[in-house]
């Protein structure tokens, strides 16, 4: 387990801020990146190549985050990529709204949190909208019974990223009707985490 204490103590992180810390985070990671800046995000920054191995795709629009959301999907790459997965096709990073049907902001509009729609692994595609299996798994068995192979692909990567610790949040169809068609990935910001991965599974 990394833990972002251990980074404190490094003589040039010594007297840093937390965004500075992150972003030694990505270079020691080796993830490719540009400084942007976009209001409400506290550390943006611009993805340039993949995290964790997998590429992150969407219509025409640059995946600008969080430094924060960016260390967390760099890190669950590697269960992606164990899926086979090479590509995740995302509508919704950075998005100035508030959470559907209240009066507070979402966490798209600080760069914490991104929906993804599909996932392509070489010339196969697996899409939650169509792929992924309501109503599978308990505390016990998270995964349970999928009828298909691809409903048991996304049913274990849910499970994995639930259980991970990378994130707060992670939404799937079987949250609301809201979610029918993505997973909804979000962390705390980076002053907020003390270690890369939280003792308790994330909130779904």
């Amino acid at each position: 387990m990394r833990s972002f204490a251990l980074a404190l103590l490094l003589p040039s992180t010594a007297f840093a801020g937390p965004s500075d810390v992150c972003r030694a985070e990505l270079a020691n990671r080796k993830i490719g990146y540009k400084p942007a800046r976009k209001p409400g995000i506290a550390n943006a920054v611009e993805i340039t190549g993949p995290l964790g191995g997998i590429t992150y795709a969407t219509y025409n629009q640059p995946l600008v985050i969080d430094c924060s959301l960016a260390v967390s999907l760099d890190e669950a790459g590697k269960y992606m990529h164990e899926l086979g997965f090479d590509k995740a096709f995302f509508s919704n990073a950075y998005s100035r709204r508030n959470v559907r049907g209240t009066d507070r902001p979402s966490k798209h509009g600080f760069g914490l949190a991104i929906d993804i729609h599909w996932f392509d692994a070489g010339a196969d595609s697996l899409r939650v909208d169509r792929d992924y299996e309501q109503g599978l798994g308990d505390d016990v068995d998270c995964v349970g019974k999928p009828l298909t192979q691809g409903g048991a692909t996304l049913k274990i990567l849910q499970c994995q990223l639930v259980r991970s610790g990378l994130f707060f949040l992670v939404l799937s169809p079987d949250y609301d009707d809201a979610h029918h068609d993505h997973f909804h990935l979000e962390v705390k910001p980076w002053g907020e985490r003390t270690e890369l991965r939280s003792q308790a599974p994330a909130i779904h």
